[in-house]
């Protein structure tokens, strides 16, 4: 019945989005076609933002055809915003590199005419590849210009929006006394300002920063607040994260029962979502109780679903995430062969993302596949890419303190004694990046 109901909610997901996507743009459509010059172009750029929540890739049409219509009738302004439109697309399919040259493109045009709101949206945006990228110095100096330039036009809600992005990074880094600082400071922006959108965000972040140090009492505080604000506020999409995040943190607190009653409510109420991210963190998070609980099988045919899911909407990032976590339980069900198939393709990826974070577990996994497959040049081998890669992350003061015993732990710790400490990483992450990026600066933006 369980799978079953897995099984319903991914294939109904797809539809009444596309459905929500095609009313809004419908009358965009049919108002495009009657117009022409530079009223044309703008509302092929409102279209291209209406589809990049469904179909990014006739959003990324739309926002190339406001280009060539902007660049023949030199309209800088189209131009921009059809760049970074397009630069938008291109980072939620993965394509970092096209992004960040559409990024740079749109700020110099933005700079020539001197939109400081274009050019804010643009260092956010740039901030987040950086970010995606583990990037962490350079992200916030994008983050810090976007301050700026939100500062200049007294925008406290841009400010503090932008605040949240750099909380993600301090999370990830391990520094929560940094984030819940950060946080603070954007709850009392929002507070002052009454504009609840901005502290429901903060509730989930600073609920994810108490989660990472294990504050969980805090934790669950922080997400009930959120989950009772989403619900005053009828935000379907914050209400199912703050039940996936109290199953996440309940999951943590060694309760599965409890999550297991939240992470459910989340899955049955994602049809009515307008994203598909929660449901994918939420059937992540049922896959890690199940690993727990060593029902390997189970939780690889969760993650199978996910994987199809990811494929099919080109998140090649997130397909690879999910080929990790299917490696990583083929190698306890002693598959080994298939485990290191799941893992190669996974660092393939990753190697071209330059998705660091990732790569540390494919290079951990490979390593000890290869070491019971008695691979043990290629074992050893991995396990330098990973205290490599490891070394370049964090900074020389971590990795001073924590190279010997990063080096031990690839050599002698079985997987699965590591595969929660990476859950919590990888799972802080999604739910504070994905936060920042579609529901608040991502869009603020690009609208």
């Amino acid at each position: 019945m369980f799978q079953k109901k897995i099984i319903f909610f991914i294939l109904i997901m797809a539809y009444p989005l596309l459905l929500i996507a095609q009313d809004e743009a419908a009358p965009l459509i049919e108002q495009m076609q009657k117009v022409k010059g530079t009223e044309k172009i703008d509302l092929m750029n409102e279209i291209s933002v209406v589809y990049r929540k469904t179909d990014r890739y006739k959003a990324l049409d739309f926002a190339r055809q406001a280009f060539e219509l902007s660049a023949k009738a030199n309209y800088l302004q189209g131009k921009a915003l059809a760049l970074k439109n397009e630069g938008v697309c291109w980072f939620f399919v993965g394509n970092n590199d096209s992004a960040m040259l559409c990024y740079r493109q749109s700020l110099e045009l933005f700079s020539k005419f001197g939109d400081k709101k274009g050019m804010s949206a643009c260092y956010n945006n740039l901030g987040l590849i950086s970010q995606e990228t583990g990037k962490y110095d350079e992200a916030l100096k994008f983050y810090e210009h976007s301050i700026e330039m939100d500062t200049k036009l007294n925008d406290q809600i841009g400010v503090a929006q932008t605040k949240d992005n750099m909380v993600s990074i301090y999370i990830y880094l391990g520094d929560a006394k940094s984030a819940l600082k950060l946080t603070n400071e954007s709850i009392k922006i929002y507070s002052d300002l009454l504009y609840k959108p901005g502290l429901l965000t903060c509730y989930i972040n600073r609920g994810a920063a108490f989660a990472y140090l294990q504050q969980y009492d805090n934790s669950i505080r922080d997400f009930n607040q959120a989950l009772n604000m989403a619900v005053e506020l009828n935000d379907k999409y914050m209400e199912i994260m703050a039940n996936s995040n109290l199953g996440y943190t309940y999951w943590n607190m060694k309760k599965p029962e409890i999550a297991m009653k939240y992470l459910n409510i989340a899955l049955e109420m994602s049809d009515e979502s307008d994203d598909a991210f929660n449901i994918d963190k939420t059937l992540t998070t049922m896959a890690e109780i199940f690993t727990s609980q060593k029902e390997y099988s189970k939780s690889i045919e969760i993650l199978q679903k996910l994987l199809k899911r990811n494929e099919d909407t080109r998140n090649v990032r997130q397909a690879s995430a999910v080929m990790t976590a299917i490696g990583r339980n083929l190698i306890e069900l002693n598959e080994m062969d298939k485990a290191v198939g799941y893992l190669s393709k996974s660092l393939q990826i990753t190697v071209n993302l330059s998705a660091r974070y990732e790569l540390l577990e494919n290079y951990r996994n490979l390593a000890h596949a290869n070491a019971i497959l008695h691979n043990f040049s290629t074992a050893d081998s991995l396990q330098d890419l990973f205290a490599q890669t490891y070394l370049e992350l964090y900074s020389d003061s971590i990795a001073n303190t924590r190279k010997e015993k990063t080096r031990t732990n690839v050599r002698n710790t079985p997987v699965a004694s590591n595969t929660a400490n990476w859950m919590i990483a990888f799972l802080l992450m999604l739910s504070v990046l994905f936060l920042s990026v579609l529901v608040f600066r991502g869009y603020k933006h690009q609208e």
